[in-house]
């Protein structure tokens, strides 16, 4: 699933293995500040990310996922970090250039690597990293 991320500063997007993993890397990402936008086949209200500026991000994940956020997230990081830091790296600019001071591409890459080096063993780090085999 490709995602449009709803930011201040430059225009990213993130792909992700499912809706669940997209909900987690996005709140992660931006700390319930970014919504996101579903594109393409998917590109369907019901799967948005909202913006959690105000709260309320348990009420939307018990609902779409049947547990809070912190529980759902817990349960991609025990379960699913590999799908997870795919996700994070996948964040990449719109556009050819950034203009803004706000590194989100970088801060999402700087997240995926922390997510394989505390979810996942030496082994699957290896296999799993995209570029090694």
């Amino acid at each position: 699933m490709l995602f449009d991320l709803i930011n201040p500063s430059d225009p990213y997007t993130l792909e992700a293995d499912d809706f669940e993993i997209a909900a987690v890397a996005v709140c992660l990402l931006g700390a319930g500040k970014y919504p996101a936008t579903a594109l393409g086949n998917d590109a369907r209200e019901d799967n948005n990310v909202p913006p959690f500026l105000f709260g309320g991000h348990d009420d939307w994940f018990n609902q779409r996922f049947g547990a809070s956020f912190e529980a759902t997230a817990e349960r991609v990081l025990e379960g699913r970090a590999d799908a997870l830091a795919r996700a994070l790296e996948s964040v990449k600019l719109s556009s050819n250039r950034r203009t803004s001071l706000s590194d989100i591409g970088g801060k999402a890459h700087e997240m995926a690597s922390a997510v394989r080096e505390q979810y996942l063993t030496p082994t699957q780090r290896r296999v799993n990293r995209p570029g090694t085999q």
